[in-house]
């Protein structure tokens, strides 16, 4: 009997050591920060454009936080003629950012979209944004125009590629129409061409369908970098224990004392 009785005070004692040290297991935090900027062409044919995208980026934004990504969203405007390339908002979450949407010009001309993504970048030498990215956040630019770059005064498409390779930012372009060297320029950095004219609609359901689709595409690809680059420090997770109630403990040595009296 007592043999029986010892045999069952080591095993729960075995269990009890197993559950204590779980209490003190590191655990992955699961998200991944994120700084997106969306780089906006001001022409006369954007207002529509310009429009749904304050519509449309808490579906967006909703997206990316359901798949794990701790987003925040900054906004620049280029092609306004007073102002070829401007801050409209620091980074911001997604409620704020749809109120920036409606200072966007549609009358500029000039579109120098390789200038506006260094200026994103804080690498144009005329003037700099001076964005407050988070040292452990995914860069992200997205840059949505109707035309192909032009009057651009410091960066063509190779100097533009080198520089988000160089700041490993992924980029996205949203187009109305077949400008290959931005599309080049996507492929290269981790990121897809879309259709602006999906996102210039009246009709609500299929902007939806454009939204959830590119949202969903944005989120794979951020995650996919962090596969890439596990050790990217906005892609390590976190490592802090995760420590079970000190009530949970005592409840379970409790009942091993008691099991054992029984």
């Amino acid at each position: 009997m007592k043999k029986l009785i010892s045999r069952r005070f080591k095993a729960i004692l075995c269990v009890l050591v197993v559950v204590l040290a779980g209490m003190s297991v590191p655990a992955q935090a699961g998200i991944v920060k994120t700084d997106i900027v969306m780089i906006v062409d001001e022409s006369g044919s954007m207002s529509n454009i310009h429009s749904n995208l304050g519509n449309s980026i808490g579906l967006f934004a909703s997206i990316l936080q359901a798949g794990g990504l701790d987003a925040q969203f900054a906004l620049i405007g280029y092609g306004f003629a007073g102002d070829s390339i401007r801050l409209l908002t620091d980074f911001v979450d997604a409620t704020t950012f749809a109120g920036f949407t409606n200072d966007l010009y549609s009358i500029g001309s000039n579109e120098p979209a390789y200038d506006a993504t260094a200026y994103a970048l804080d690498a144009l030498a005329s003037e700099s944004a001076g964005l407050t990215y988070r040292d452990d956040a995914v860069k992200n630019l997205i840059l949505f125009a109707d035309e192909a770059s032009n009057s651009d005064t410091e960066y063509d498409a190779a100097s533009l590629d080198a520089l988000l390779q160089q700041s490993s930012a992924l980029f996205n372009v949203v187009l109305g129409g077949d400008f290959t060297d931005l599309l080049t320029l996507a492929a290269n950095n981790g990121g897809h061409g879309f259709d602006l004219e999906e996102l210039n609609t009246s009709d609500t359901n299929a902007l939806t369908a454009f939204v959830t689709n590119f949202a969903e595409v944005k989120l794979q690809e951020t995650l996919d970098y962090c596969v890439a680059n596990p050790n990217d420090p906005a892609c390590s997770g976190g490592s802090d224990p995760v420590p079970a109630p000190f009530g949970l403990g005592l409840m379970i040595l409790a009942l091993a004392v008691m099991r054992i009296r029984k």
